[in-house]
């Protein structure tokens, strides 16, 4: 799975790749990036509230 993800929020994301915690990505606010899942099809998102300041 292949998805380019937006972050339109106020804070940076947290972008985890088939459940590796070791080579997650962080998507700053307003920033967009493609992201790719190879083995389990899993992409999860998570907010990072307050890492901007």
């Amino acid at each position: 799975m292949k998805v380019k993800i937006e972050n339109q929020g106020d804070d940076a994301i947290r972008v985890i790749t088939d459940h590796d915690n070791l080579n997650d990505a962080t998507l700053d606010a307003g920033g967009t990036d493609v992201f790719e899942s190879e083995d389990e099809g899993v992409i999860e998102l998570r907010e990072l509230r307050g890492a901007g300041e």
